[in-house]
């Protein structure tokens, strides 16, 4: 994950990316491209991983594959071990736990046809009906290792004379910032060809003319007419057209990020590990740090749910990306998430603790230093809140309703220095890790953690109490419009 950050963050090229992916060297626990190769309950792990670049890198769907020869797609069960043993750099044989029992399907003829029979040896070869439709070799010049069939999986890929890599890709961006791919179906082109093939190619062609510069691809489009007309909501059963960008709903990470970035907040969680003072090896447990962006996230693995193990504040955000559609584990490949709204989504952000996070008039948040601007009216207080959380200016019947709010104590909301009470300050805490989260002290201290958490920041005392409550009342009443949860 940090070198997958490290790669965008750098600019680096799209083939040297898949390349890096694909050669699974340097730091298998620090974050490099070896843990791609980590796979926990899997009999054959580079079968799971060679799915994985399938759908990812040249839109083939060989899910049905695992087991047996897909029915409803081209690939057979030999494609996928083949391209599974060129990433294991050796010929493999097919487990008994890989295949389906044909003696199972009795009365009917089965749907699913098994040509590859556990103990069968596969070798690590490019699949014969990719060299069709891909690209059929690479000079072993071009090659460090001739004789690496990993190396040769990644150049066969990456080749310039593979069409399809650059048009995968190109598509995967379209899709994201327009909202609606010209492959719809972006994992399986099988089952999904081009709207506008002309599109696709020309943006395919810029992408590998460029040196595989996503910027670039990504500039292209964000310059064209299409991206930068206003966003439109899609009817049931339309066909995008491509005119403008299809309205849609921010990623769950975008979600928090958003309600953090908003208020001028940081996420201010608790680093990411249970052996916070490194007693134990890395190859046991290991520290993601402390997150500055939602995506830094992961599963808390607390499965034993004890109440010494627990991350609080972290966990908070945790709930609120899991009823966007974040996945804490990822057993199998999943390019589209489920967006659809559920009842979970508005409860959370309207009741949960993050809300009260980032509601709070505390001294970190941004709201804060506006509300303390003594030359600020309210009709400029209700417009800055609004382009902060919404982007937009309000309305008049909204700046009337919201300038009503907070008109009374408007004028001596400010409390003078010396008539404002004491800041409250919280004792720090002992730290809890592995080591010592058996004791019963343990378990006191994250029950005092927990309720710290649920309880926020403390709100400044700069204000009144009274006006100050209001304020957050318009600042909760905002941030839980439905408008908010859209891309601007």
């Amino acid at each position: 994950r940090f070198w997958i950050h490290e790669a965008l963050y750098d600019d680096l090229p799209m083939d040297r990316f898949v390349t890096e992916l694909v050669m699974m060297e340097g730091s298998k626990y620090g974050g490099g491209p070896a843990g791609f190769a980590m796979a926990a309950q899997n009999d054959v792990p580079m079968a799971a991983k060679a799915h994985i670049l399938g759908t990812a890198f040249l839109g083939i769907e060989m899910k049905c594959a695992r087991c047996h020869d897909a029915p409803y797609h081209e690939s057979k069960q030999r494609d996928l071990f083949e391209l599974a043993a060129m990433l294991g750099r050796e010929p493999m044989k097919l487990p008994a736990t890989s295949s389906v029992p044909m003696t199972t399907f009795t009365g009917r003829k089965p749907l699913i046809e098994i040509t590859l029979k556990p103990g069968e040896t596969i070798e690590p070869l490019w699949p014969a009906p990719f060299g069709k439709q891909f690209v059929g070799n690479v000079d072993p010049k071009l090659l460090h290792r001739p004789d690496d069939s990993r190396e040769r999986l990644a150049a066969l890929i990456t080749s310039p004379d593979n069409e399809r890599f650059p048009q995968v890709i190109a598509n995967r961006v379209w899709t994201q910032l327009m909202g609606f791919g010209i492959v719809e179906i972006a994992d399986d082109w099988e089952s999904s060809k081009p709207s506008h093939p002309e599109l696709l190619a020309f943006l395919a062609r810029e992408f590998v003319l460029s040196g595989y510069d996503i910027k670039h691809l990504n500039r292209l489009i964000l310059n064209s007419q299409a991206y930068q007309r206003e966003a439109r909501p899609l009817a049931p059963g339309e066909t995008p057209d491509f005119s403008a960008p299809i309205e849609r709903r921010m990623t769950a990470e975008q979600v928090v990020d958003s309600l953090f970035s908003s208020v001028g907040k940081d996420l201010d969680s608790e680093e990411i590990s249970m052996d916070i003072d490194g007693t134990q090896v890395e190859s046991t447990m290991i520290s993601l740090g402390f997150p500055r962006r939602a995506w830094e996230f992961t599963s808390l693995s607390n499965e034993r749910d004890r109440p010494s193990l627990a991350i609080p504040k972290a966990q908070a955000i945790v709930d609120v990306l899991e009823n966007f559609g974040w996945r804490s584990s990822r057993q199998e490949p999943k390019s589209i998430r489920e967006t659809e709204p559920n009842v979970r989504q508005p409860a959370i952000i309207a009741n949960g603790s993050l809300g009260r996070w980032v509601t709070t008039l505390s001294e970190s948040s941004a709201m804060t230093a506006l509300a303390l601007q003594p030359d600020l009216t309210q009709d400029e207080l209700v417009e800055q809140v609004f382009l902060r959380l919404l982007t937009r200016k309000p309305t008049d019947e909204e700046r009337i309703e919201y300038a009503e709010l907070l008109s009374e104590g408007f004028a001596d909301r400010i409390l003078p220095e010396d008539k404002r009470p004491p800041a409250i300050r919280r004792e720090p805490l002992k730290h809890v890790s592995w080591s010592n989260h058996l004791s019963a002290e343990a378990n006191s201290i994250k029950i005092e953690m927990e309720k710290r958490a649920r309880e926020g920041d403390p709100p400044t005392v700069a204000l009144r109490t009274d006006w100050r409550e209001r304020m957050e009342d318009m600042v909760w009443a905002v941030m839980n419009s439905p408008e908010f949860l859209y891309m601007p």
